[in-house]
């Protein structure tokens, strides 16, 4: 009877060993890992809420932006949005107003980022949804490779690829272009449609 209540402390010892280093195990952070994509490596060095930046060139306000939120990755020169909204000044007073879930700009080149349900409206009545847009300051061009619809007054359109050149205010689609018109009017005639 001695030895069986030996025999059964051990069984429970054991059993309760194996699952401390399991749970150790499960806790513990693993070397080697990659952090999620999209995100910097290493612990932000500086966390802010309710953010505002403006981006001046030559005293000129090329854009602004702000965000719910921003951390400060001074290893990586990143700084990542939560929900931003910036607005980007073309010639002869034209405004593209971008929104997205998340951003991330380098604090290096000045290039911006936004992903997750962007869209950018134009003041001229143009509104673009796609899932990402990146800006690049030396080409003032908003740019992606990703599917893109845009609405305007006669219609919408859709395709894959998109520039966005803020100097000549010229929207291109890059690849299949797919064109609805809602109103057509070849003649001046109101209210004709295809």
């Amino acid at each position: 009877m001695r030895r069986l209540r030996s025999f059964l402390g051990l069984i429970i010892l054991g059993s309760l060993c194996g699952v401390g280093i399991l749970a150790w195990y499960t806790i513990t952070p693993q070397g080697g890992k990659n952090p999620p994509a999209g995100e910097p490596a290493s612990a932000a060095d500086l966390k802010l809420d309710r953010l505002r930046y403006t981006e001046t060139r030559e005293g000129v306000k090329e854009w602004e932006l702000e965000a719910a939120s921003a951390q400060y990755f001074k290893e990586d020169g990143t700084v990542v949005f939560e929900k931003i909204r910036a607005a980007f000044f073309g010639k002869s007073e034209q405004t593209y107003s971008l929104e997205g879930e998340k951003g991330r700009f380098n604090t290096q080149t000045k290039a911006l980022e936004a992903f997750d349900g962007v869209r950018l409206e134009t003041s001229d009545g143009y509104r673009l949804e796609t899932r990402a847009l990146r800006y690049q300051p030396d080409t003032r061009e908003l740019s992606t490779g990703d599917p893109v619809e845009m609405r305007g007054p006669q219609g919408k359109i859709t395709g894959t690829g998109l520039i966005v050149n803020l100097d000549q205010q010229r929207i291109k689609i890059l690849r299949q272009v797919n064109v609805v018109l809602t109103s057509w009017n070849p003649a001046g005639n109101q209210g004709t449609k295809p």
